[in-house]
């Protein structure tokens, strides 16, 4: 809970980024993304009630036009290597620089909406 609010605050940092929404044990991640259709979405793999890679993989076959970047506190090449393949376009590890995600987030917007870079 504490890492997920200053993830947000640090995105909301940056004046042209707006968390839309939140799931704290992400089972409706998909709604979510049905309803707001954000840019980007943000994954955590540290989660209680299904694996971060379910939960990509499920975004993915459902929207797969809004890119996932995944994260987590263990910042293992396994991890990687599971949220790519789950169709994750990017990982940033949690304890990262918050200049780290934002990099990210902006890299995924750019790369699926080139116009809204």
């Amino acid at each position: 809970l504490i890492i997920r609010h200053m993830l947000k605050m640090h995105i909301e940092l940056d004046p042209d980024l707006k968390v839309f929404g939140e799931n704290e044990i992400n089972t409706r991640a998909v709604d979510l993304a049905s309803r707001y259709k954000p840019d980007v979405i943000i994954v955590d793999f540290d989660m209680l009630c299904s694996t971060g890679r379910e939960v990509v993989e499920e975004l993915h076959q459902a929207a797969p036009e809004i890119p996932v970047i995944a994260t987590s506190l263990n910042n293992s090449e396994t991890n990687l290597i599971i949220a790519k393949e789950a169709g994750a376009v990017d990982f940033v590890a949690k304890q990262a620089d918050s200049v780290d995600l934002i990099k990210a987030i902006r890299k995924a917007i750019s790369t699926s909406r080139p116009d809204q870079a």
